[in-house]
Parts: C-alpha cells; structure tokens; sequence
C-alpha cells in the first residue's frame, strides 16, 4: 500500500503537474493579456484579477518546477541552505498574496451592490491598485517567520520543536479556513444584495447594472468554488500532521500521511492556481468573447509582423546585392 501510494503521487507529479505547469502558465498570461486590456483596466476587481494572475505565473513555475526536477535529480533543499530557507517562505507567500486578492475582489462586488455610496466608494481602480500594492507589500512581512524558522538540519529541510504545531495552526487558520470563509461570506452577499439591486432598479424602471460587472461576478463566484473545493482537505491534513508530529508511526501510516498531505497541500493548490483562466473560460460567456477577440488580435498583430519581417529580408538581400555589384 505503502509504495503504491509513492508510486501514484511520482506519476501524478510527473505527468498531471506537468500539465497543471504548462496550461497553468499559458493560462495565467492570457487572463494577463485579457484584463490589461484598457477597458479592464477602468475596472476596479478586473485589476484585482490581473494581480491575481500575475501572482499565480510565479506560484505555479515557482512550486512546481522544481518539484518535476526533484524526480529526476537530487532535491536542493537537502543541501542547499539558501533554496531551503526560501522555498517555502517564496511559495507560502505568493500563495497568500493570491488569496488576499481574490477576497479583496469578493469584497469590491459585495461593495458595488451596497446601497451606502461610501462602501460603494471602495469599487474605485485607485483603490484597488492602493490595496494591491499593500497586499504585495504586506505579505513579504508577515511570512517572515518562515524564512527565520525554516531550516535545513541533517539533510532535512524543515522546521523543528513547538514551531511544527505553531506553524500548523497558524497555516490551517490563516491559509486554510480564513480565506475560503471570507470569500463565501462575501460572495454570498453578493449574490443576495444583486437580486435586490436587480428588483429595486426594476421597480424604479432604471437601467440594469452593466453586463460587465455581471460577468466579473460571475467569474468570481466561479473561482470561488474552485477555491473552497481545492482547499477543503489542506487545514484537516496540516493540523493532523502537525499534532501528530513527534508520535510514532508505521511506514504506512507515514506514506498515507506525506500521500494525503501531498493532495490537499500541493496538488490541489497547485490545480487551483493554474485552473482560473480555465474557470472563468467555462463560467462566462462574456469573457469567452473576449477571450476569442484576444486571440484574433495576436494573430492579427502575427499576420503584420510576418509581411514586415519579409519586405525586410528583400530590402536587405537587395541592398546586399546593389552593393556586391559595385
């Protein structure tokens, strides 16, 4: 059972996160394309989506690469001080980047449907671009404490003592409950608050909120339950293993904690960063459209540079050949 699971999770690394790794990329720098497009860029949780993507390009090369490396060569956290005391901190901090700004996008649509103009107030691009800038600040701070505590020790690369279960608790609190609960508060009230929008706007005969902000709602709300399904093993499996650090254990109790610990606190956080564009592509017919108008612009600007690129060949083969005969 042991070495099945062992086998399972190598081939799951090496074939499935391969694929999480390319289309995660791929995918990420559409949406990147996608919402710096000007038009996006007036809206307040489109920015919040743009950082969002960026932040996930490094979170999914970041924390996968090197895992896909590690099946073949030697894992450099067990001799390199430096890549052990960073690679948890990097990974842990970019992914909580990515979390916080897709709660502070939850928060901008439940502030766009409110009926007091100084919460409405906060669905401003200035805003968001001061919150994402805090977020991209704040975090580095705040994970400090992993880089201090990570350390690499008799060719083992982690923390020791009462920080295990410390940082246990603090992972599953701040990582794995706060953030999902926000966002389902948030996007529920959301919904709610629309279908009163809706019906105050329809009884005052007054236009309907912009398509725009219905598809962005959407898309979040997609990405929503992406996240809260992805995430729900990761704080039972981090608590678990936390407290039960230290114990004695079987070889098979181990290889189904590091198998279940694998799932829940790598491959499906990894699946969620990689899995947004595609998310928002299946839960939005609008931003399908926008999407295929993309596409048919890069192939456009492909269609230019090729002509160019071969009047200048002909320019400079001709010159070439004036200049021979001289």
């Amino acid at each position: 059972m042991g070495q099945y699971l062992v086998d399972v999770r190598i081939w799951m690394t090496q074939y499935i996160m391969s694929i999480f790794l390319a289309l995660g990329i791929l995918g990420n720098l559409m949406n990147i394309f996608i919402f710096s497009h000007k038009d996006f860029r007036r809206n307040s949780c489109s920015l919040y989506f743009l950082a969002a993507s960026i932040v996930n390009v490094f979170t999914v090369a970041w924390g996968i690469a090197p895992s896909l490396y590690t099946l073949k060569n030697t894992d450099p956290s067990t001799y390199s001080y430096i890549y052990c005391k960073l690679r948890l901190y990097t990974i842990h901090t970019c992914l909580m980047m990515g979390r916080t700004l897709i709660v502070l996008a939850c928060i901008d649509r439940y502030a766009l449907c409110s009926e007091s103009v100084r919460i409405r107030s906060f669905c401003q691009p200035k805003i968001a671009i001061r919150m994402i800038i805090a977020t991209l600040l704040i975090w580095p701070i705040l994970t400090l404490h992993v880089l201090i505590l990570e350390n690499l020790n008799g060719g083992q690369c982690g923390m020791t003592g009462a920080y295990v279960l410390i940082y246990g608790l603090y992972s599953t609190l701040v990582a794995g409950i706060i953030p999902p609960l926000l966002m389902t508060i948030f996007s529920i009230l959301t919904i709610r608050h629309r279908r009163e929008l809706r019906t105050r706007l329809a009884a005052t005969g007054r236009n309907r909120t912009s398509k725009r902000d219905q598809s962005l709602v959407v898309m979040l709300a997609s990405e929503v339950i992406v996240y809260v399904v992805t995430t729900i093993l990761y704080p039972t499996i981090t608590l678990y293993r936390a407290i039960a650090n230290g114990y004695p254990q079987s070889a098979e109790s181990l290889q189904i904690e590091a198998f279940l610990g694998f799932l829940g606190g790598s491959f499906l956080i990894y699946l969620n960063s990689a899995s947004v564009f595609y998310v928002y592509f299946i839960g939005s017919k609008s931003f399908r459209k926008e999407c295929f108008m993309a596409i048919r612009k890069i192939m456009r600007r492909t269609v230019r540079v090729e002509p160019m690129a071969t009047q200048l060949h002909n320019t400079f083969h001709h010159t070439t050949h004036r200049t021979a005969r001289l």
